[in-house]
């Protein structure tokens, strides 16, 4: 059945209104129209108008049992939740709309949903893999820096870990976007820098009880002058490709003055030192992730989670110390520092002490309870 043209239509006026009014980045908008596909290939096609709380339950239905490139060979309850969450979004605000309005019964758009107990193992999220500062040190420590590529990704990967800047403003950062003398990244979109939602973020080296990482990014921007590097070029650029001989030739020992287009090349950068240190491979975003959780065992005022936060281009403290700090232990962890504390109230040993990690741990809980 072919689309209709109705549907299409409709659907650009929505991902406008993401954009223009809500002010949603690109790679949101995406998100919205992969979700919206989803109901698409289960509705098949058929008019939006024709929603009701059936085809809601229905719809539920058949995307935890719809078949999926993973290790279940289902779609994972988080997954689904993005899915549900956004294309309620669009029905929310399609019922406002004229010709829609008599169609489609605002509180119908509620059964867009999971169950109870599935919105909450859809909360807790998966087990992000990320990795230790000891794998961090091997890594980085395991690129010698001979070559310009070598250079480049010693950089590269010392830069995420003491900045936890995401990968799309990394791979897009100009020479400009770096002031040396202050020791500040100016991600700016206005300079072609991709943040997300279009954010303007300063940030600047987090002191994570390592000093390499600082000293090898400073080592390659002070290459990249001495090599006539100008305002507008990239910080991180693609590896050089010359055309010879009327074939195209590459090289893998020297950088060209390209930034990359996407963030492929640059991810596989990461899985491939990760190889080389005899690592799994973890992503650029997971070293976010790392240096929050170095941050987090530090004894921080509220004051300095703040800064914190805002270097990391989050508003919220609670997304930070949340989502990536804390929020990142297992229950094996978990279940640890309660036998911790169980024997330091019983008085088992005068030499145990909660950390501050853990510490924050109780916090948290006790606030919940209360």
């Amino acid at each position: 059945m072919k689309t209709p043209y109705e549907n299409e239509q409709i659907k650009r006026q929505f991902f406008e209104q993401l954009k223009g009014a809500r002010g949603f980045a690109k790679s949101s908008v995406r998100t919205h129209a992969d979700a919206i596909t989803q109901w698409d290939t289960f509705n098949q096609n058929e008019d939006y108008s024709t929603y009701d709380k059936s085809k809601a339950a229905a719809f539920t239905e058949w995307l935890s049992t719809r078949p999926a490139k993973s290790k279940s060979g289902k779609v994972s309850l988080v997954t689904q939740s993005n899915y549900i969450r956004r294309i309620k979004k669009f029905f929310e605000w399609l019922c406002e709309q004229p010709g829609y309005k008599s169609k489609i019964q605002k509180n119908d758009v509620d059964y867009l949903r999971l169950s109870k107990a599935d919105a909450q193992i859809a909360r807790l999220g998966t087990t992000k893999k990320m990795p230790t500062f000891e794998d961090a040190k091997k890594i980085i420590e395991g690129i010698d820096g001979k070559s310009e590529i070598d250079m480049r990704d010693r950089a590269l990967i010392s830069f995420a870990l003491i900045t936890g800047a995401r990968i799309n403003a990394i791979i897009s950062l100009k020479m400009k976007s770096f002031d040396k003398e202050k020791k500040q990244i100016d991600q700016n979109p206005g300079d072609g820098v991709k943040t997300k939602n279009t954010k303007r973020i300063l940030t600047t080296f987090f002191p994570i009880g390592w000093d390499d990482p600082e000293k090898y990014f400073m080592e390659w921007y002070e290459y990249l002058e001495s090599k006539g590097f100008g305002p507008d070029e990239p910080i991180f650029p693609m590896t050089s490709h010359s055309f010879g001989g009327g074939e195209n030739s590459y090289s893998k020992e020297a950088i060209g003055q390209d930034a990359w287009v996407g963030t492929g090349a640059a991810r596989k950068i990461f899985e491939k030192r990760c190889k080389s240190a005899y690592l799994q491979y973890f992503h650029p975003h997971s070293f976010r992730h790392l240096v929050v959780s170095i941050l987090s065992k530090k004894r921080l005022t509220e004051e300095e989670k703040k800064a914190i936060s805002l270097n990391l281009g989050h508003e919220n403290v609670t997304t930070t110390f949340g989502s990536y700090g804390y929020g990142a232990m297992s229950n094996t962890d978990a279940v640890k520092i309660v036998q911790k504390l169980k024997d330091i109230q019983e008085g088992s040993s005068d030499t145990l002490a909660l950390t501050d990690q853990e510490r924050a741990v109780f916090e948290k809980i006790a606030k919940r309870i209360l």
